[in-house]
C-alpha cells in the first residue's frame, strides 16, 4: 500500500483514550518537546494524526523503553 504520508488517520475514541494514557504515563521519559506535540494531537476526543506522526509517536515511545505498543498500532504502521 503506497499511502500519502499526510493523509489523515482518526483514530476511535477508545484508541485515543488508549493512547493518551500510555502517553502520559511516560511523561518523565519523554522530552518536552516531543510530549507537548503529541499531547495536542491527543487533545481530540477522536485523534487525528498523519502515518508520520503515528510513527514518531511510536518510536518515541519505543526509545523512551515503552514496550507493550497497542497492536493495532503496529498494524496501522505495516498493514501487511
Amino acid at each position: 500500500m503506497n499511502e500519502s504520508k499526510t493523509t489523515l488517520h482518526t483514530l476511535t475514541a477508545a484508541q485515543t483514550l488508549e493512547l493518551k494514557q500510555i502517553w502520559d504515563g511516560q511523561r518523565a521519559k519523554l522530552k518536552p518537546d516531543d510530549f507537548i506535540f503529541i499531547k495536542v494531537k491527543l487533545g481530540r476526543p477522536q485523534a487525528k494524526l498523519t502515518i508520520n506522526q503515528l510513527y514518531r509517536m511510536t518510536m518515541t515511545l519505543a526509545e523512551a523503553g515503552y514496550e507493550e505498543i497497542p497492536e493495532w498500532l503496529l498494524s496501522m504502521l505495516d498493514p501487511e
